[in-house]
């Protein structure tokens, strides 16, 4: 009872401890911009014109903002560089910053004075949908405030320069009228003097009314900017989202590699409990029961180290058509499954480290190693794999176990495998790397730790400190006598109670 409230209180502390809440443990989460605007002209409040690029100072307030704390790892880089890192899934996302964004921003200040079309500026982010649908939310509700913050940054510039554009057009509405008064008075004056007296007298009237109309028609004919394009201006920047790659179908919108890496560990993790439980039985160690069949077969002694790599080359040998048989079921049902090779050799390998650590822990805990192995493989290994939430959302201690955790390295290396055409660098080589220095520790784990208990506490059923506790077992072996198999239904203690 105490085992079951344990592991009910430790499973809910340790896996809705590292994934209820992602956006509370952003970390280093890594995002690129590109800058590849190549500026334009732009009006200062002074009325002079000044050749900008309104992308570089996106930048810079956008790195401004990931500056004030440490949730953002943002990386200046060219578009070349971004698609490299996108390519194995080293960038959750990248701001691309286009290089028209500067005439944009300018001719939006002068579309709201004008009749003319006017697109608001936009930058692109693109995302990895191969993170999941999580890791593609994450990543944008990541980049969405440095984008805000800076549009308004952008936005003070172009608002401070609304006075100088409707000066700027109020001027050339006044030139333009004032030319047109010119004209229209030569031609006045040279008819006047065609005339007599009284007719030039009355154009110099005319010319004396006109003389303050033309400023108050420029004023009413020059356009001005509505509250409405204030707003507009005050926040222009238009975030557009888009995934770099469209995932294929059968990904399970990005999350198959997480799932097959789960199998791999459910089934290294159950199949060797099960093997274990078997081969104890068929070594007389247990037990063995099988439905309505109960027997117990003649005690087989062994060293500990003996028996441990007994279960484990046992797992070995059925994981690899195991492995492929999984390989081809997932193909089947259709999950894409490139590199073949490589994923049925990943998945032998990562049922066999599973498995060994299993061992490990029930070769050296007894029972009690089911519980560690659930607590550890599972518990543990889920909000640490890095793929229902990336490592860069869940809270520290989950990210510092990451690398002592077989799922992470079998996730990372599964999704190099099936996502990023088996790149090295994509998380292929550390995983391997990962995994096989655990199965070497388990395996070191297994043997000595078994050594150590048969130095110390005596063979493992045997005579002596290790001895078998059953009454029965200890009157065989002091008879000299050979333990019997017992079939179904056959009671040890039956011909004691007839005796009594």
């Amino acid at each position: 009872m105490l085992a079951i409230i344990a592991v009910g209180v430790i499973g809910t502390a340790l896996y809705l401890g590292g994934l209820s809440s992602p956006d509370k443990h952003f970390k280093d989460f890594p995002i690129a911009v590109i800058n590849q605007d190549k500026g334009a002209k732009v009006a200062q409040t002074d009325g002079s014109v000044k050749e900008q690029n309104l992308g570089t100072d996106l930048v810079k307030e956008f790195a401004d903002k990931a500056a004030e704390d440490d949730k953002i790892d943002l990386r200046q880089l060219t578009w070349d560089e971004a698609t490299e890192q996108l390519d194995r899934g080293e960038l959750y996302a990248a701001v691309l910053i286009p290089d028209s964004f500067s005439e944009d921003t300018v001719s939006l200040v002068e579309g709201s004075l004008t009749s003319g079309n006017a697109a608001r500026p936009e930058v692109k982010v693109y995302t990895d949908p191969q993170a999941g649908s999580l890791g593609t939310r994450l990543a944008t509700s990541a980049v969405e405030p440095g984008v805000r913050q800076a549009s308004k940054k952008v936005g003070e510039q172009l608002t401070a320069s609304i006075g100088p554009a409707e000066k700027q057009a109020y001027d050339k509405v006044l030139q333009q009228l004032q030319e047109s008064q010119q004209a229209q008075q030569q031609q006045l004056s040279r008819s006047a003097a065609q005339g007599g007296p009284a007719v030039q007298q009355f154009a110099q009237q005319v010319q004396q009314a006109q003389a303050g109309w033309v400023e108050q028609i420029a004023k009413e004919l020059s356009p001005t900017v509505s509250s409405v394009a204030k707003e507009t201006l005050a926040d222009p920047v238009q975030m557009v989202s888009e995934p770099y790659k469209e995932l294929q179908e059968g990904t399970a919108l990005g999350m198959s590699a997480f799932y097959y890496s789960i199998l791999l560990l459910v089934v290294g993790f159950s199949g060797s409990v099960a093997l274990n439980l078997l081969m104890d039985g068929r070594m007389g160690m247990a037990p063995f029961e099988m439905g309505p069949v109960f027997k117990d077969y003649t005690r087989a002694v062994l060293p500990r180290p003996v028996g441990f790599l007994m279960k484990w080359l046992t797992f070995v040998v059925a994981a690899a058509p195991a492995s492929a048989l999984m390989m081809w079921v997932a193909s089947a049902v259709g999950m894409p499954v490139p590199h073949g090779l490589a994923v049925f050799l990943l998945g032998w390998l990562a049922m066999s480290v599973v498995s060994a650590i299993v061992l490990a822990l029930i070769a050296v805990g007894g029972s009690v190693g089911m519980l560690l192995c659930l607590i550890y493989l599972v518990f543990m290994g889920l909000p640490s794999a890095g793929a229902v939430v990336p490592l860069q959302a869940v809270p520290d201690f989950f990210r510092a176990i990451a690398p002592i955790e077989p799922l992470h390295h079998i996730f990372s290396s599964m999704r190099a495998c099936l996502f990023f055409d088996a790149d090295p660098q994509a998380g292929l080589t550390s995983g391997l790397v990962g995994l096989f220095v655990m199965l070497v520790v388990a395996l070191l784990v297994g043997v000595l730790g078994g050594w150590l208990y048969d130095r110390f506490a005596g063979l493992r059923g045997g005579e002596g400190r290790g001895k078998h506790s059953a009454e029965d077992t200890h009157r065989d072996h002091r008879d000299g006598g050979e333990h019997p198999q017992r079939e179904s239904g056959d009671n040890p203690h039956a011909s004691h109670a007839a005796h009594a």
